[in-house]
């Protein structure tokens, strides 16, 4: 602090003796310095950044250097906020300045969550039985190294206790990470077919309907700060009450009442996004292959292989204003067993048929939007809270959208309206962005059946 405080003395010495220094050509990054993180590790952040130290820039370059190491290190989740400057030193040599405000790493997070497919359709029903609640115990950025362990507890609709641990940077390089984890997972109720495009739920309160037992481990090589591989196996072990395989034959993969197999799966991601989880600039780019069943379990009796690609461009089009396209795709190779069917309304949605789930072997969605940001992000203090919960911001944004989508599945065509149909939905929407990256959404939308309704929804869109 003693060094800036003198390199800034003299740079304003220099402007009144008259002696402006050079802003406008190459410079030299001679050091980088940092302040405000207590906890997390030099090393951990410069491996976000885009530049190092003994690299020469054009004025306009650096400056666009540090604003993508900025976004590079808020998708760390480590921080609240991220500022960057740099000191010149003389004409050609700057030290960069990177200050943080570093979040709360260890607390308990009570769990209270609807274990619908979406807010909306739990909100139709207003069941209480529908509702999960817990405990999670979270140490994020473990030892400084953005290491994190997690272990949950929880109960109601569907009881789950688990515990992972992961580690991105096994290596000096960075480039290697470890992912672990196990978990038990029960209900009561499941759901065993798809009828009249709605779920159909079996339901046994003397016993289990459902039981699911996982243990993973993962493999992560970052190539570059955006390009990542993830190499996943894991063990599932499923079993249901007898009554579910009489009421759908083709829920398990075979006859019975349990299943065991063994899942590979690879992952390949590009993401350059300005910030994950409200992106309005950048690129994501991502494919993963999976294989169901290996044939080295007794229950096995399951060879499913699927495969899944995304693309998602975020624009900048005008002051304030910004477009955002995705298209995904999803294929299973060979008809998968009922409680491996995944399709639309579940984890990707055409917006305005938040009501209905769309089932099938595969599937296409193009989603759009156009938004125009009412308030840019703008920091607020809330009184009485430690800084690192007290601190945070707020951003609203208005959008217009149109999605279209469709979802082939010989099997579920008979009985589900939606299924081997082209569907598409356009609307309305404020989005709201701030603490902790939360994100709401309010939407109105006027889908393809002619149903117009406003839905809410607590992540991006996409």
């Amino acid at each position: 602090m003693c060094l800036l405080l003198s390199i800034s003395g003299a740079i304003r010495a220099q402007e009144v003796q008259g002696i402006p220094l050079d802003t406008t050509g190459v410079k030299r990054v001679v050091d980088i310095i940092f302040e405000g993180n207590k906890l997390t590790k030099k090393h951990i952040m410069l491996r976000e950044f885009t530049f190092e130290i003994g690299d020469e820039l054009m004025r306009s370059n650096l400056k666009a250097a540090m604003k993508q190491t900025s976004n590079n290190l808020m998708n760390l989740r480590l921080f609240n906020f991220v500022d960057m400057e740099y000191v010149q030193v003389n004409d050609d040599e700057v030290i960069v300045i990177a200050t943080v405000q570093e979040r709360w790493y260890i607390y308990p997070v009570p769990i209270f969550e609807i274990a619908e497919t979406n807010f909306n359709t739990w909100w139709e029903r207003k069941e209480l039985r529908w509702l999960n609640y817990g405990l999670s115990l979270k140490h994020k950025n473990f030892r400084g190294l953005n290491q994190n362990i997690e272990i949950t507890a929880r109960f109601g609709y569907t009881r789950r206790f688990s515990a992972s641990y992961s580690v991105p940077n096994l290596n000096k390089k960075q480039t290697l990470g470890l992912d672990l984890g196990a978990g038990y997972f029960e209900n009561n109720q499941t759901v065993w077919n798809t009828f009249g495009n709605e779920r159909q739920f079996y339901n046994n309160p003397e016993d289990k309907a459902r039981r699911w037992f996982e243990y993973r481990a993962g493999l992560t090589y970052r190539e570059n700060i955006y390009t990542r591989h993830v190499f996943t196996a894991s063990y599932h072990d499923v079993r249901v009450n007898d009554t579910i395989p009489k009421l759908n034959p083709e829920y398990l993969p075979s006859p019975g009442t349990d299943s065991q197999f063994l899942r590979v799966s690879y992952h390949l991601s590009f993401d350059n996004r300005d910030y994950q989880r409200y992106p309005l600039k950048g690129l994501l780019l991502y494919a993963y292959l999976q294989q169901d069943g290996l044939g080295l379990v007794n229950k096995d009796g399951l060879n499913l292989f699927t495969t899944q690609a995304s693309y998602r461009h975020y624009h900048k089009v005008g002051d304030r204003l910004y477009l955002a396209h995705a298209l995904t795709g999803k294929v299973n190779w060979s008809e998968p067993p009922y409680y491996l069917v995944n399709a639309l309304g579940y984890n990707h949605f055409v917006r305005g048929y938040e009501f209905f789930v769309i089932d099938g072997r595969r599937f296409g969605l193009f989603q759009s939007n156009l938004k125009y940001e009412v308030l840019k992000p703008k920091e607020i203090t809330l009184p009485f809270v430690p800084p690192q919960f007290g601190q945070t911001f707020v951003a609203l944004y208005a959008n217009l959208f149109f999605d279209a989508g469709y979802a082939h599945g010989p099997l579920y065509a008979d009985a589900n309206s939606l299924v081997n149909e082209y569907l598409y939905s356009y609307g309305v929407g404020f989005d709201v962005v701030s603490y902790y990256d939360k994100v709401m959404r309010i939407e109105g939308s006027i889908n393809g059946l002619g149903n117009a309704a406003v839905f809410f929804h607590f992540k991006q869109s996409f």
